[in-house]
């Protein structure tokens, strides 16, 4: 029998300025074009199959939840060295949070010029189950 589902097709970010938006994501992230729309723009990260779809949207929307404790981007972009993901969006003039030390993950957030929260995840060793599936994804 065949699968349901095999993968996340795309994650959607609300964006009220298309054209910046479009700009900032490919030159901040190196992010290919795959259809630019005035209303929505796909992109992608270079050899991956999910998409980054931008929606033109009136008024910014939230793209995090609450814990009651903390709040939490609904999509995290992976990096297998957050030291280097964090100097490297930094350096081209994002505003990114400091890296936290968490439960077998580091990480940090930063802002697209919406002020949507884009978390960037880094599994670490110890969280085995997690790290070792993203390690077969891994292409250096």
């Amino acid at each position: 029998m065949g699968k349901i589902m095999s993968k996340v097709s795309g994650v959607f970010i609300p964006v009220t300025d298309m054209k910046r938006s479009t700009e900032w994501y490919i030159n901040t992230f190196d992010l290919e074009v795959i259809q630019l729309s005035d209303v929505c723009t796909g992109l992608a990260f270079p050899g991956e199959a999910t998409f980054i779809n931008l929606w033109k949207v009136e008024r910014a929307q939230p793209t995090t939840f609450d814990t009651g404790t903390e709040r939490i981007p609904y999509y995290n972009f992976e990096s297998f060295d957050i030291e280097y993901s964090h100097a490297a969006l930094i350096e081209k003039g994002v505003e990114a949070m400091p890296i936290v030390n968490g439960d077998g993950v580091r990480f940090f957030d930063c802002l697209d010029p919406d002020g949507n929260r884009i978390g960037i995840v880094e599994e670490l060793p110890v969280s085995v189950a997690f790290y070792e599936h993203k390690q077969k994804y891994r292409k250096d």
